[in-house]
């Protein structure tokens, strides 16, 4: 029946409007369609030729663009492919990267670790800060320049927030900020500086962001 409905439907359209009418509108519409279709392929073949020109990225960079974060490992025309931290490949319209921010993580060469320990109250604030400097400086991995910061950067009703600011090659980002902080975190201990995990929201310290990590531990009870 609805094959029979389209077809009476033609024949009613081609006796009111004549067949060279109906030629002429499926013609105009296919060449709107190819029209659309062009376009379409010509902006993506153009963005493609927008990243090789101005180069925002090279084979290698650990890039962000359009929602993710990957290490680029080919650049093709129509898409650029990146290889996520978990090993899985995803491909990235070159349009849709060109149409947003790009944050290339590698291109100087150094990247800074912003790393927040939280000293619970009735900790020894110099003390931690003098252990961090230490572990600093004494690590190969950390640059001269731009030299290191720590600084106290906000209270809380658990205690006190120091940042650590470093510079290191690319290379040795994540191995060096896992270490910095699994070595501060063993001073701290040794020396008895309590550090608190709670200095999160729910405690009055909003942290910067979610990649921001606290270097903690939980503090023991008072039993007294």
């Amino acid at each position: 029946m609805i094959t029979d409905f389209f077809s009476a439907t033609l024949d009613n359209l081609m006796a009111l409007f004549g067949i060279s009418v109906l030629i002429a509108a499926a013609i105009f519409a296919a060449g709107l369609l190819v029209g659309i279709l062009f376009r379409t392929g010509t902006c993506r073949f153009v963005a493609g030729l927008m990243l090789k020109a101005v180069k925002p990225f090279q084979l290698g960079d650990t890039i962000s663009g359009s929602g993710v974060t990957g290490t680029v490992a080919s650049i093709r025309w129509f898409n650029t492919q990146l290889v996520m931290p978990d090993q899985t490949t995803i491909l990235v319209p070159n349009i849709s990267l060109m149409g947003n921010t790009i944050v290339n993580h590698t291109a100087n060469g150094t990247r800074r670790i912003d790393i927040r320990f939280g000293v619970a109250n009735g900790g020894d604030i110099e003390a931690a800060i003098d252990i961090i400097e230490e572990v600093l400086l004494k690590d190969p991995r950390v640059l001269a320049e731009p030299s290191c910061c720590i600084a106290i950067t906000g209270y809380c009703a658990n205690g006190v927030i120091l940042n650590a600011q470093l510079w290191v090659s690319v290379e040795d980002y994540w191995k060096a900020r896992s270490e910095t902080m699994v070595c501060v975190r063993s001073m701290f201990e040794a020396e008895g500086i309590r550090i608190n995990r709670r200095l999160g929201e729910a405690h009055g310290c909003p942290r910067e962001s979610e990649n921001d990590p606290v270097c903690s531990l939980n503090p023991q009870p008072d039993r007294s």
